[in-house]
C-alpha cells in the first residue's frame, strides 16, 4: 500500500464507450475441504472474461464490493489487499462483521503518458484480497463465501488503455455486466477424530 489511492476520481470518470459486452467477474477462490477446527486462506480474483481487455495494454482500476460467508464459519481474520492494491484514505478500513467482510475498497492509479505509475500491474485474472477463516467443527457442512452488495459507483472497473485514465465501470455503464462466483469449502473430520469414530463404532458392535 505504498500509493495514495483516491477510488472516488477514478470510479467517477465517464466510462468509454464499449463496443462489445463486458463481462466482469469477481471469484472467490478456497480449498474444496478444510478440518474442523482448521483454518483457511480464502482469496477473491477478478478476471475480465470476453470484453476489450488487452494483456500488456489494459488494467484493473478500482473494487469496491463486500465479502459474504455463511453462519457456518466461526470467524474471519488476517484480512489483506493484494500488493499491488492502493487504498483511499477517506474510505473506511474493511470491517470485519460477523463471517462477513464489509466496505472493501481498492484499486491502482493509471499510468498517464507512460510515466504516472510505472509499475501498474496488468495481470488478469488478478487477486484483490484474501482473509484467514476458521471452520467449525459441524462435519459435513459447507462453508459458502461470495463477494457482493456492489459500490453504488461501480462494484469493479479496469482501464482498456492503462496510460489513459478512462475506464469501463460494472455494473453501471451499459453493456458491462458483474458477476458473482462462490467458492464452497466442506468441513470434515480431523485425523483424530476419525479414530475417535471407528473406536466408538468398534466399541457398539461388541457391545452386541
Amino acid at each position: 500500500m505504498n500509493k495514495v489511492f483516491a477510488i472516488h476520481a477514478v470510479v467517477a470518470l465517464t466510462g468509454i464507450a464499449a463496443a462489445q459486452q463486458e463481462e466482469f467477474v469477481i471469484a472467490a477462490v478456497a480449498p474444496a475441504t478444510v478440518e474442523g477446527g482448521g483454518f483457511y486462506e480464502v482469496q477473491f480474483w477478478a478476471d475480465f472474461s470476453n470484453t476489450g481487455f488487452v494483456d500488456g495494454l489494459s488494467a484493473i482500476s478500482a473494487f469496491a464490493v463486500d465479502a459474504f460467508g455463511n453462519a457456518n464459519a466461526a470467524a474471519v481474520s488476517d484480512f489483506l489487499y493484494a500488493d499491488w492494491v492502493a487504498v483511499d484514505p477517506n474510505n473506511p478500513e474493511p470491517t470485519i462483521n460477523g463471517v462477513n467482510v464489509e466496505d472493501i475498497y481498492g484499486g491502482q492509479l493509471a499510468n498517464l503518458f507512460g510515466i504516472l505509475n510505472p509499475d501498474i500491474d496488468l495481470s488478469n485474472p488478478i487477486l484483490l484480497f484474501s482473509f484467514t477463516v476458521e471452520a467449525t467443527y459441524n462435519y459435513g457442512s459447507v462453508i459458502t463465501y461470495t463477494a457482493g452488495n456492489p459500490h453504488p459507483n461501480g462494484g469493479l472497473s479496469y482501464y482498456p488503455d492503462s496510460e489513459d485514465a478512462a475506464t469501463i465501470i460494472a455494473p453501471n455503464d451499459a453493456n458491462a455486466t458483474l458477476s458473482f462466483i462462490s467458492a464452497n469449502t466442506t468441513i470434515i473430520p480431523a485425523p483424530p477424530s476419525i479414530a475417535l469414530l471407528g473406536l466408538g463404532a468398534l466399541a457398539a458392535r461388541r457391545r452386541r
